[in-house]
């Protein structure tokens, strides 16, 4: 015991006994800081993979709404391809039935200018025909046609 009794009063023991218990204690301390510290890791980590998790269900649903877009524009390409197809039958019709039925309408009139007497340059000019026309009229048609 006076062994360490002697220890206990040497100055350069008490230096090194201090310096060792401040080395442990600066361990410590520097050991329970990263402890916190890596439990906010992992906490922060799962808060993460949380997020991730819902941004990637997030855009699934974004990207099977983007598909069912597509699908739908696709759809309505076909439907207006449909509707210019049957415009452009329309127009096609209605310019042929123009010409069928102005063509008649003129024919008509140029007969009924034929039966009154004018001349062939007169039905020309009112009945908008051509000269042959007017003049095969006005042979079947005109006041010397008996029939």
């Amino acid at each position: 015991m006076s062994n360490l009794v002697l220890l206990s009063e040497n100055p350069s023991f008490i230096t090194i006994a201090t310096g060792v218990s401040l080395l442990l204690l600066f361990i410590g301390f520097v050991g329970f800081h990263l402890l916190k510290k890596v439990a906010r890791l992992e906490t922060d980590i799962k808060k993460i993979r949380f997020d991730v998790a819902n941004a990637l269900d997030g855009l699934s649903k974004l990207s099977i709404s983007w598909n069912e877009c597509i699908e739908n524009f696709e759809k309505f390409e076909s439907r207006h391809n449909q509707i210019i197809a049957m415009v452009e039958q329309v127009r096609f019709e209605q310019e042929l039935l123009t010409k069928t039925v102005g063509s008649d309408n003129k024919l008509s009139k140029a007969i009924e200018f034929a039966r009154g007497g004018l001349s062939v340059d007169e039905i020309v000019k009112k009945a908008g025909i051509s000269v042959d026309e007017a003049k095969a009229v006005a042979r079947f048609h005109g006041p010397n046609d008996s029939g």
